[in-house]
């Protein structure tokens, strides 16, 4: 059993600040991560990150255009630590050596992206993710955290009301271990691989939001789901909307302009233009991104990240010719229930990143703001999860948890093969979320919804194994993340169905209109013995300062 302080889970920018932050409060910090932190999905993010250091700038603004994007669903005091907290975020990347783009004057250059009254996106290229996400991970290294990659935990380990650890399965040798620690923080990412027209990397299975609904804490406005308009046509990869802002064009078979972003133009506003377009299209090739108005040296000098995906992926030279894209999922905007602070409603337990709900995102996202809430909510997160380490009392982990673990294991492994596949049900539940619980809802379609998963829930509980390796058994890997895919997709479709308006990137057709008399409160599901249950809580507080 490997013993610590802080158990940080997930190595993408949320956990790996977060464990930077519990290191610097004095705790004993341990990070498990499913991947190499350096392939985690974070390294994917384009854009940048916000923060009001303009002059003509001020958090007060930054934080009424967030409440403006996100529909009035924004929780106040975490939205007001974002606010607040994000310019001194930035400039601490900075000093770690974050090569962020400077203007002329050596300053940091700021981007104008949708849903913003300013230019606050600080951005590195169109690899802001990425390297931010290189330097966290060198300041990690400097500080001796001890690193456990390629990792998946399969259980919360949960005393007296208290969560005191985990097991996990290490993937390279199909070994169990456990983990204890009296803080464990969850920043596992999100779960975009529920949808087939995502954005999301492959890890992306809502393993921390699956571990968390287990243990019967709360997920949060789940039924958020956020498109990106500017997904590759045949492809996981995206574009950011930055294009727009330095000059892209988004135009239609013909090249008549469909829209010109000038950092005005929301994602959701954007979709909306996208699917206009494309009415009637069966190929979905009906809009495009076109890059030729900047010229191939600013192309080049931006977006050299986007150019070669084009190139390798989609064979397209964006100084000559236009790329086809198309909404895809980019994120579920909910997520494990956290105060501004990261506690769950679970003693021990803490989330931040992609996988958890402090309420900063309501009911839609600008660009930029996922980023930066998981650098200042991954900071927060582990520094309350050293406070509380100091004062909770170290828990041990019995073999018989690790044992129990262990023969739920060997029964997976135990089951005859047929015809039915792992892989089947997944797809069968990726297309069935696209179809019934995509960009537009309606009842019928998520009581059908409900139904389908049911089935794919009986198939899950049924299939079995082709492969019984140990090593890299990428099929177990398989199974156990469609058990947390079908586990946030019944999340998804009660929170969905639960709220009868339409608002921010939750549009129904049955109720196409928000109800701000009825709906200005948040959905909340847990998860029991008996099944879910969905409750609403309104926003706290009047007033946003």
């Amino acid at each position: 059993m490997t013993a610590s302080d802080v158990l940080v889970v997930g190595g993408g920018v949320a956990g790996l600040r977060a464990a930077l932050a519990a290191k610097q409060a004095g705790a004993q910090v341990v990070l498990l991560s499913k991947t190499h932190p350096l392939r985690s999905h974070s390294a994917t993010s384009p854009g940048g990150l916000n923060a009001a250091l303009g002059a003509k700038d001020s958090w007060e603004q930054f934080l009424h255009d967030t409440v403006t994007a996100g529909a009035a669903l924004c929780e106040p005091k975490a939205l007001n630590v974002l606010c607040r907290e994000a310019g001194p975020a930035v400039l601490r990347l900075d000093q770690w050596g974050v090569p962020f783009t400077r203007d002329h004057a050596g300053k940091l250059a700021r981007r104008h992206l949708g849903g913003h009254s300013a230019a606050r996106t600080i951005f590195a290229a169109d690899l802001t993710g990425h390297v931010i996400l290189h330097t966290l991970y060198e300041q990690v290294l400097h500080e001796a955290i001890p690193t456990y990659d390629e990792w998946l935990v399969t259980t919360l380990v949960i005393e007296d009301g208290r969560c005191h650890g985990v097991i996990a399965l290490e993937l390279r040798t199909g070994t169990l271990a456990a983990f204890a620690a009296p803080a464990v923080v969850l920043a596992t990412g999100g779960a975009g691989c529920l949808y087939d027209s995502s954005t999301a990397s492959h890890s992306c299975t809502g393993d921390g939001m699956s571990l968390a609904s287990r243990a019967g804490v709360r997920l949060m406005n789940m039924e958020m789901v956020q498109y990106h308009p500017l997904g590759f046509l045949h492809h996981r990869a995206f574009a950011s909307e930055a294009t727009l802002a330095e000059g892209a064009v988004l135009c239609d078979h013909g090249g008549q302009v469909l829209s010109q972003g000038n950092g005005q133009t929301t994602r959701a506003e954007l979709c909306r233009v996208l699917t206009s377009a494309n009415l009637g299209r069966h190929d979905n090739d009906g809009v495009y991104l076109d890059l030729r108005p900047m010229g191939e040296s600013a192309i080049a000098a931006h977006f050299p990240s986007l150019q070669r995906a084009a190139n390798e992926l989609m064979n397209i030279a964006l100084a000559w010719e236009p790329l086809p894209v198309r909404p895809r999922v980019h994120r579920l905007l909910g997520g494990i229930e956290t105060t501004a602070e990261g506690a769950t409603s679970l003693p021990g337990l803490f989330a931040a990143g992609a996988c958890a709900c402090p309420g900063v995102a309501g009911a839609n996202l600008p660009a930029g703001n996922a980023l930066t809430a998981s650098v200042v909510f991954g900071e927060r997160a582990g520094t309350s999860a050293a406070a509380y380490a100091k004062s909770a009392r170290p828990g041990e982990i019995a073999d018989t948890r690790l044992q129990y673990v262990q023969a739920s294991l060997a029964a997976l492994d135990s089951r005859l093969s047929g015809e039915d596949t792992v892989t089947r049900i997944t797809r069968d539940l990726e297309t069935l979320m696209a179809t019934r619980v995509g960009l537009v809802r309606d009842g019928e379609g998520l009581r059908t919804a409900t139904q389908d998963v049911a089935l794919l829930r009986d198939r899950y509980a049924r299939v079995g194994l082709r492969h019984h390796g140990k090593m890299y058994n990428h099929e177990l890997l398989a199974l156990l993340e469609l058990g947390s895919l079908l586990d946030v997709a019944e999340v998804v479709i009660a929170a969905a169905q639960t709220r009868t308006e339409s608002r921010g990137v939750h549009q129904r057709r049955d109720f196409p209109a928000p109800n701000e008399a009825e709906w200005r409160k948040h959905t909340l599901v847990s998860r029991s013995a008996q099944g879910l249950h969905v409750e609403t809580r309104p926003i706290n507080g009047t007033s946003l300062h």
